[in-house]
């Protein structure tokens, strides 16, 4: 166990025995275990000695205050536990305003609205075929043979890269978020920098069109990209655009597996569909980071001492009940959606937009197709969490 005593500023009070990498009772219900943190009594605020130690927000307000306030939380540190989190240096998650606005507006420009509108049809093409390999035998494992192949493959094409290399890169993006002891979280990262290195200096100076062309030719604050700046630029594009997509649909077809009420109201379209995948979003953020306390502050009743960490976990966002009324339930029809599934502030995602695309389309593809499934019952559906949380393996059936 990762234990170690409270520092002496920390009120007896505040302490938890909270692992964010194994919180109590992840396998059977991730949002739930996270809700332990939600239960009568328990601070707006608390410091668990796990990871390093480090404090947690607990409610939907104050995660929102810790990620919009760059004057007194820093990005430069965003992992834990905090030994992990300076090994990562990815650009632009770990800079800071007024800095940070030059990379993000590469990135803006790259998932614009536009930019993404024109990769529907290329989107729409994955999707169909992955169905295509799968529909007919009444069964799929929905993780392996869908989730965690259409991100890659969506962003590999984007990038103009071998879409054989899915395995690989897919494998050293999850031993960065969810490690399992067999790479050092080092040796992932330099992996995917090494991988990614000499598709970055063949197209630096070229007029590509694809993404990383344009990431690795973009202007930062009127200069030219330098070439570390871009394989960090690229391979931050890379881990965060394949890993969350991935969680979410498991989350996502899980809750529609078990709720054909639901399926059905996608299927018959009694709420247009932008609505419902606002409600689903908002029900089902999956991503807990960090931020550096820049100096010493007070702050909802504790004190916190710079170079601390406090973790901003949007699980607990989405089951937040001074957040949203009845926020454990699915309405598709609920007017007021309040939501950090994409985070706030300057560091708000920047592929929010691609990610919705790739939500829309995989439901009318999937409706369209496969309108009634279920759970396989001879499967056991476990959860893990981590930075962003999973479900581990998804079986799904329906009648051919």
């Amino acid at each position: 166990m990762d234990q170690q005593s409270s520092p002496s500023h920390v009120p007896v009070d505040r302490v938890v025995d909270f692992d964010m990498y194994a919180p109590p009772g992840v396998a059977e219900d991730f949002f739930e275990a996270w809700g332990t943190l939600q239960q009568p009594g328990v601070p707006d605020i608390v410091w668990t000695p796990r990871n390093g130690g480090h404090w947690i927000a607990t409610r939907a307000e104050v995660i929102k205050e810790v990620l919009s306030d760059f004057s007194r939380f820093s990005s430069r540190n965003i992992l834990l536990p905090k030994s992990t989190s300076d090994e990562h240096d990815l650009i632009p998650t770990t800079i800071d305003p007024p800095q940070h606005h030059f990379y993000r507006k590469t990135l803006n420009s790259t998932f614009a609205p536009a930019a993404v509108n024109r990769m529907d049809d290329r989107i729409r093409e994955i999707v169909t075929d992955l169905i295509d390999q799968f529909e007919d035998k009444g069964q799929c494992n929905f993780t392996e043979e869908f989730a965690e192949i259409l991100p890659i493959r969506i962003f590999l094409s984007m990038m103009d890269l071998p879409e054989e290399d899915t395995p690989q890169t897919k494998y050293w993006a999850d031993q960065l978020l969810r490690p399992d002891g067999s790479i050092t979280f080092a040796e992932a990262l330099n992996n995917l920098k090494q991988y990614i290195t000499p598709y970055v200096d063949e197209r630096s100076g070229k007029d590509g069109t694809d993404l990383l062309s344009r990431l690795v030719n973009s202007e930062i604050d009127g200069r030219e990209i330098t070439r570390d700046e871009a394989i960090k630029l690229a391979v931050q594009v890379f881990i965060a655009g394949i890993d969350t997509v991935v969680n979410l649909l498991g989350f996502v077809f899980l809750f529609l597996a078990k709720n054909p009420a639901h399926r059905n109201q996608l299927v018959e379209g009694t709420v247009p569909l932008s609505e419902s995948i606002e409600e689903i979003l908002r029900r089902f953020p999956v991503v807990c980071i960090g931020r550096e306390v820049r100096e010493d502050i007070n702050f909802h009743g504790v004190t916190l001492k710079a170079g601390e960490m406090i973790a901003t976990p949007t699980p607990l966002a989405g089951i937040d009940d001074r957040f949203n009324s009845e926020p454990k339930t699915v309405d598709f029809a609920r007017k007021t959606k309040n939501s950090l599934t994409f985070g706030t502030g300057a560091h708000i995602c920047p592929g929010k937009t691609l990610a919705r695309a790739e939500l829309r389309i995989t439901l009318e593809e999937w409706m369209k197709r496969i309108p009634d499934f279920s759970v396989d019952p001879d499967s056991t559906v476990t959860c893990t969490g981590g930075i962003v949380g999973v479900v581990d393996n998804l079986s799904l059936v329906w009648n051919r």
